[in-house]
Order: structure tokens, then C-alpha cells, then sequence
């Protein structure tokens, strides 16, 4: 089967794009190709379109992922179509359009509708569509990785799991990493097994710390402490080293260091907006709360829950608005 020149991906979900991409590249025996990758909300470097339309001199292979690509605007389009006509015969370009999906279909911008590229991809088929994963899709999600891994999962605990199981596929597939050391030698689930995954009607830990240093909803935040008895003794550990690893990134973004800052550029952009709210005095802080955290409970001044909800209520504090601060005091 011959290779496409170009493929546009349209899916949400960044670890189900790069499950796709991998199996373009199984597809079309371009594991061994160069990889680069861009992101569409940043400038691009001259080296972007050279990897586009310039044979390399050993006339090796390349697959240049463009993420974020639905954030285009029309004049970046306009040079992209153009460029996509030149198209080197060793390139393989892959546009991933990330928007959210809406009822109506696949978010493909208008601007790009109107585009050569665009229209000819179309036709010839040179397209991938997944809305990422929900209560229908996520059922085959699971019993491809339980084929994959040699996994034996009957229909009712499937079914189970497919209630179970966040709808975002990275942290999906960390909970079923997480079952694939549970099966053990038997390489098989039951329904026991399903009681290990936190349930998807729960907060998920990422969306957590991000709600915190956001000033999110401090009534969801609260629920999620109080009532996940469970989670409690690793929420702190996973609370505390995200966090350390958090007021890293402020304190190097608020010093001048953002280059060696590894995020992709929008996340980065939050994090700056971020560390400039805070300041350094309160990114400070959150080494602090770190260190009285983890020593309350090695001394055993405190149970691990209470460290928990100390360290909560110190960082919605921290991280909340200046308005809602002052309406506290």
C-alpha cells in the first residue's frame, strides 16, 4: 500500500493521536523514519518548511507531526497549501486537529474547508476521525488492550470496566497498566479487579491539581478529599510530588528560564499566566508546604489524610483569585 504524502488526524485526545500515528507508522513501514514534531501555536522555524519540501541529503525519510493544527489561522493555511503542493516525495505529513468536537461532527475549520489540501485528502480518503472516548467507544478501547497484552476479559467485566474507566484515554490506559500488573500469571480480570480503578464519576487526580492551580471550585475540590476514603494515604505522595515538580516549573518560567521548561507551548503559556499571578514569594511557599507535608507524616506528628487535607486547604488558599481571597479575610 502506498504511502499518502499528507494525512489529517481529528481527534481531542492526544493519546489516542498518538496511538494513531504509531499505527500509520506500522501501516506504512515508516517506523524508522525521522521523527519531528511541531506545535501549530507557536512561529514556526524555517526548519519547519525545509522539512517540508527538502530532500535530505542521504534521502532519508521523515514524519513531521504538526499538533494543535486546527489553531491555524487563514494566512498560515494559505502558505501551508501551497507548501503541501512541494511536498517532498520523503515527507510524511501528519496535521493533527485537536478542537473539541461539537454535535454537528469533527471540528474542521472553515478556513481549512476552502483549502486544496484539504478538499483532496478528503477525497482520496487521506483522513482519521475519532471523538476521543465515551461510553460506546471505550468498550473496544479495552478489549483491544486486553488482545494486545494477552489479557482474558469476559463480557460482563467489560462491561464493568467500561463504566469504571476515565473517558480520556491517558489516564484510561494508566488504570489498565495498572490492572496488566494486577492480572498476574493467570492473565485474566475479574470483577474484583474492577474495584482497583478509580472510578470515572470521580475527579481524576491531573484534573484535580489542575482545578487547584486554576482557583477552581473549591466545593469540588473538597468532595474529592473528603470522600475519597481510599485514595487518601497515595493522594498525598502524588499531591506532594506534582506539586514539587509544579513550583519547579513556575520558579524557572518566573526566573527567566522557560526554555528549559519541556511543555508544549499553550500548557507553557498557562504556566507563565500562572507564575506571574502567584509571584515568588508564594511559588516559594509551595516548597514549604511540601516539606511540612511529608515531615508531619515520616515524624508521625500526622496520619497521612490529615497531611492531606492540611495541604489542601493551604493550597486553595495559595492559588485562589485575589478577589476571593479578600472576600475571606
Amino acid at each position: 500500500m502506498s504511502r499518502p504524502g499528507y494525512m489529517f488526524l481529528i481527534c481531542p485526545d492526544a493519546e489516542l493521536l498518538h496511538a494513531r500515528i504509531k499505527e500509520l507508522q506500522e501501516q506504512f513501514h515508516a517506523q524508522d523514519y525521522e521523527k519531528k514534531v511541531y506545535w501549530a501555536d507557536e512561529e514556526f522555524p524555517r526548519q519547519f518548511w525545509g522539512d517540508l519540501t527538502l530532500q535530505t541529503l542521504f534521502g532519508s525519510d521523515k514524519i513531521i507531526i504538526l499538533r494543535r493544527a486546527h489553531s491555524l489561522k487563514a494566512a498560515v493555511w494559505d502558505s501551508l497549501d501551497k507548501t503541501i503542493a512541494a511536498l517532498a516525495g520523503s515527507s510524511f505529513l501528519i496535521m493533527c486537529l485537536e478542537g473539541k468536537w461539537e454535535r454537528k461532527g469533527p471540528p474542521v475549520p472553515a478556513v481549512l474547508k476552502k483549502r486544496k489540501c484539504w478538499k483532496f485528502a478528503d477525497k482520496k480518503k487521506w483522513t482519521w476521525q475519532s471523538a476521543g472516548l465515551d461510553e460506546k467507544t471505550i468498550s473496544g478501547f479495552v478489549g483491544k488492550w486486553a488482545v494486545e497484552n494477552g489479557i482474558a476479559v469476559d463480557k460482563q467485566v467489560l462491561q464493568a470496566l467500561a463504566k469504571a474507566l476515565p473517558k480520556d484515554a491517558r489516564a484510561a490506559r494508566l488504570e489498565l497498566d495498572k490492572l496488566d500488573l494486577a492480572a498476574g500469571p493467570e492473565r485474566k480480570l475479574s470483577m474484583e479487579h474492577v474495584d482497583l480503578v478509580v472510578h470515572s464519576d470521580e475527579m481524576d487526580f491531573f484534573q484535580f491539581m489542575r482545578s487547584m492551580s486554576e482557583g477552581g471550585d473549591p466545593v469540588e475540590i473538597w468532595r474529592r478529599v473528603l470522600t475519597n476514603h481510599s485514595e487518601k494515604d497515595s493522594m498525598i505522595f502524588m499531591l506532594t510530588a506534582s506539586l514539587t515538580r509544579e513550583a519547579r516549573a513556575l520558579w524557572m518560567i518566573l526566573h527567566g528560564e522557560e526554555s528549559a521548561v519541556r511543555l508544549p507551548p499553550f500548557v507553557k503559556r498557562q504556566k507563565q499566566e500562572l507564575a506571574r499571578r502567584l509571584g515568588p514569594a508564594r511559588i516559594a511557599r509551595m516548597f514549604d508546604m511540601v516539606l511540612e507535608a511529608e515531615l508531619g507524616i515520616k515524624t508521625g506528628q500526622r496520619r497521612p489524610e490529615q497531611a492531606l487535607e492540611l495541604l489542601v486547604a493551604s493550597l486553595t488558599s495559595l492559588f485562589a483569585p485575589a478577589g476571593r481571597a479578600r472576600r475571606r479575610s
